[in-house]
């Protein structure tokens, strides 16, 4: 009879910028993606609220076995909100992950992350089935929307097709892409509602960047929400939450103008998952036209563009949200996630129970850690 060797409980420690390799290197291991070095370290030190925080903020935990090795980790990333004429700060966890060893002891780094002192705020919009558990009991599910499902269009319909049958059935499926690609077509054609037409008094523009149009929209957009949490969304703040995408030159911009000042606008980020689906992804739409539906407009150059560039879908995560109704009103297609994927925590009581209430939501994949990578 052999006896199990009983593992040594890890070493914890306060990560530091320092550690990227290391953490890099723990996620890559364990089946995550991660942003090259640079990118990375751009979460923080160019981070708006870093001259604040870096003396006080965790970059996050770790986990180090008997010989050092990192066997466990969860970064933290601060990011600003604003909430009834008040700032709070938020904290989005990143890449929770361990070896399999030692994934007993992960929950000691979940707990180190609502405890920090420094965060009024929690937010985590990309919690995986294996995560669900610990999220849900921690904190609790945004109250607007629902972010089980997603929405999407068919742009590409023969890539679309042959990489579900692949997922699905195996490699050989592949090969019945074409005829798959057509029926899915036909029913689209069928079924589908179509758009409604660009109004003539807005014109729709893909921008390069976040220009100062970006800060007056914001005091605007701020001025009629008062009563709502908002991630705040100021040029620098845009630029610097979408710097990687804004580098590898996989975001999109678009803007709605009318007598030459912004309107609307809607960000899209590329997003191609495990599957091999070339997708765009609604990250943010945010509109200073409460009464007058400008999404339509956005969405007809954003489909237009996925089939140029031969993308195979256009996609948003979050359905039920009014502000974006008409993108579920209009995408015929809808998909399933495993588990819900958005859960906040609010630190002080008082604002843990307003956040209760579902009128004072506006969420998005902006929010949380789902749109930096």
């Amino acid at each position: 009879m052999t006896t199990a060797t009983k593992i040594a409980p890890p070493r914890f420690r306060i990560a530091s910028l320092d550690d990227y390799d290391r953490i890099a290197q723990l996620e890559a291991s364990q089946g995550l993606g991660t942003m090259p070095a640079a990118d990375w370290r751009n979460l923080w030190a160019n981070n708006p609220l870093w001259p604040r925080l870096r003396e006080k903020w965790p970059v996050g935990w770790l986990f180090e076995d008997a010989a050092g090795r990192l066997v466990g980790s969860l970064v933290n990333i601060p990011t600003l909100y604003t909430f009834r004429g008040r700032e709070l700060i938020c904290a989005n966890g990143r890449g929770w992950v361990s070896t399999p060893e030692y994934r007993s002891y992960a929950l000691q780094l979940m707990s180190e992350y609502f405890d920090q002192p420094g965060a009024e705020l929690f937010m985590n919009n990309t919690v995986a089935l294996n995560a669900a558990p610990v999220l849900s009991a921690l904190s609790q599910r945004v109250p607007l929307g629902d972010f089980q499902t997603s929405a999407f269009w068919v742009t590409g319909y023969r890539g679309f097709a042959k990489k579900v049958l692949q997922k699905m059935f195996g490699p050989a499926a592949g090969l019945l892409g074409d005829p798959a690609a057509v029926a899915l077509w036909l029913k689209d054609r069928v079924s589908a509602r179509a758009l409604p037409a660009i109004s003539n008094s807005f014109s729709i523009e893909f921008a390069n960047g976040f220009d100062g149009r970006f800060n007056a929209f914001w005091k605007e957009l701020v001025a009629q929400n008062a009563e709502k949490l908002l991630g705040v969304r100021d040029s620098r703040s845009l630029a610097w939450h979408f710097a990687f995408h804004l580098r590898t030159k996989r975001l999109w911009i678009m803007t709605a103008t009318r007598n030459g000042v912004m309107r609307a606008y809607g960000i899209l980020k590329r997003h191609d998952g495990a599957d091999g689906i070339r997708r765009m992804q609604l990250v943010d739409y945010q509109t200073l036209e409460p009464d007058e539906d400008l999404l339509p407009g956005l969405l007809h150059g954003a489909l237009e563009r996925c089939k140029s560039e031969n993308l195979f879908a256009l996609e948003q995560v979050g359905c039920g949200i009014p502000k974006r109704a008409g993108f579920d009103t209009y995408a015929p297609h809808r998909h399933k996630f495993e588990c819900w994927r958005f859960y906040f925590q609010a630190a002080d009581p008082t604002i843990r129970a307003q956040l209760e209430r579902p009128e004072v939501w506006d969420p998005s994949t902006f929010d949380g850690d789902a749109s930096f990578d």
